[in-house]
């Protein structure tokens, strides 16, 4: 079984789990290698995900950091969102890459709450529901209205400036998949501390847009004219 099947294999017996709608899943445990919280439901999923991906290299993971050994690693966020899955927020999936000699060659993100399954290699990037399986490829929507602006309630100065500039944005809480859903917006805008668990499959997936990461914001938009007046707002603030 090839890497993107497993990944696909292992998704769907974490929505499985997840369907249960066991209360225990909730259950707060300790501090993740990650740095926040773990949720009985992120160690579990966890699990899933390493036995499926643990005969394809070393495992990255948000929740207990390094795992097994391998040439290749494995970079999972096993619920990205979960804060959204324990308020019952429909806006939660996984997040998985692969790094072959430093660089992304697999990517595959999914969002459990409405079944869509984003994956993407050197040679596509496509998008199926993840029980029926039929792929068709990424196309951008022309029609977007708004972006995503992920952790905007921590933002002090640029809130304020893309408000001025008459952005309209929602900010939904799980940055893997908003930058998955990056082609369907007008673009994804984060504010903090950047980790390698959160960003690998969803950058990776935006490597044919504009992207601007630094001082911990991070800007990614189709559209040229709107990403450079966003930087220019960033680069304004100093």
């Amino acid at each position: 079984m090839d890497f993107i099947t497993s990944v696909i294999k292992a998704n769907q017996e974490v929505l499985k789990l997840l369907s249960t709608n066991d209360p225990s899943l909730k259950t707060k445990l300790q501090r993740g290698a990650g740095g926040d919280i773990s949720r009985v439901v992120d160690i579990e999923a966890e699990k899933i995900f390493v036995k499926h991906l643990k005969k394809f290299g070393q495992i990255t993971s948000e929740e207990s950091g390094i795992i097994g050994e391998g040439k290749d690693n494995i970079i999972i966020d096993p619920i990205d969102g979960s804060d959204n899955f324990i308020s019952g927020l429909p806006y939660f999936g996984s997040s998985i890459a692969r790094k072959k000699n430093g660089k992304i060659c697999d990517g595959v993100i999914c969002n459990f709450a409405n079944g869509d399954i984003f994956v993407k290699n050197d040679k596509s990037f496509k998008k199926a529901n993840i029980q029926r399986r039929v792929f068709s490829e990424i196309i951008s929507n022309k029609y977007a209205t708004i972006g995503i602006y992920e952790r905007a309630y921590a933002s002090l100065e640029l809130i304020c400036e893309v408000n001025k500039a008459g952005l309209k944005y929602r900010s939904p809480g799980a940055l893997a998949l908003s930058l998955a859903y990056a082609h369907d917006v007008r673009f994804v805008i984060f504010e903090g501390k950047l980790r390698e668990y959160d960003v690998a499959a969803g950058i990776y997936m935006c490597d044919d847009m504009e992207v601007f990461v630094e001082d911990e914001i991070m800007i990614v938009s189709r559209d040229k004219k709107l990403f450079e007046k966003l930087t220019k707002i960033v680069r304004g603030m100093k």
